[in-house]
């Protein structure tokens, strides 16, 4: 079923790339097929999964707004105002007359001091976050699809490297200003959001368990094959 997967991806991934095993709970940048940094991720809860794709990530937007979406306004926000109607003002929020919530850069932010953007129409991309406890956990299984990232001050230098303006302190700068920025990355990267319980790793099988159940969803349709 994995080797299956494999072949749903481009027969050319790319020689520099990025890719969140989801089930693993990990992020590793390849290149010439060797991962030159990996870190823990946390992926979508079970009700909200982390879409599997290929894409190409565009740009880096430091100290971000967190544009809420209407579905977690409904089911999360509003409950929660109706209740303290003080509650945007203590969580940094703010609403507009068309019913729009957001979360305003800074301490505290869901988004934490930096997200990673590659456009696609589940409205996901990496960020880092307030809540390193979870990171902690064996499973991580904890989003609503976006993938937080446990190291997010080496994935944006290793993604701003042929930008030499942009330098350790600089970033950091940028990641704690409480005013958001977008940066365009020279060369768009590609990032690969997969689902493998199983792989060869120098010659031994390791596996993790199928936290989205798509192994056995994927054996029932083969017909038990």
């Amino acid at each position: 079923m994995n080797m299956e997967r494999w072949r749903w991806l481009p027969d050319d991934l790319g020689s520099r790339y990025l890719i969140v095993n989801i089930p693993a709970f990990r992020l590793d940048a390849i290149e010439n097929g060797k991962s030159v940094l990996d870190m823990k991720v946390v992926t979508g809860k079970k009700a909200s999964p982390t879409p599997v794709l290929a894409d190409r990530m565009t740009t880096v937007v430091f100290s971000p707004y967190w544009n809420i979406p209407q579905g977690i306004v409904q089911k999360e926000i509003l409950p929660k105002v109706e209740a303290d109607p003080g509650y945007l003002g203590k969580n940094h929020m703010e609403a507009d007359a068309n019913g729009n919530y957001r979360q305003l850069p800074g301490r505290g932010n869901s988004l934490g001091q930096v997200k990673f953007v590659f456009p696609n129409h589940f409205n996901v991309y990496l960020h880092d976050t307030p809540t390193q406890s979870l990171f902690e956990r064996i499973e991580r299984d904890f989003s609503h699809g976006c993938v937080r990232v446990d190291e997010p001050l080496p994935l944006a230098q290793y993604v701003l490297r042929d930008q030499p303006e942009w330098t350790e302190e600089k970033i950091k700068a940028a990641m704690a200003a409480g005013t958001e920025r977008s940066v365009a990355l020279k060369q768009p990267l590609p990032i690969y959001l997969v689902y493998f319980t199983a792989w060869e790793n120098n010659g031994a099988l390791e596996t993790v368990p199928d936290v989205y159940g798509i192994d056995r969803r994927h054996l029932a349709t083969a017909g038990g094959q």
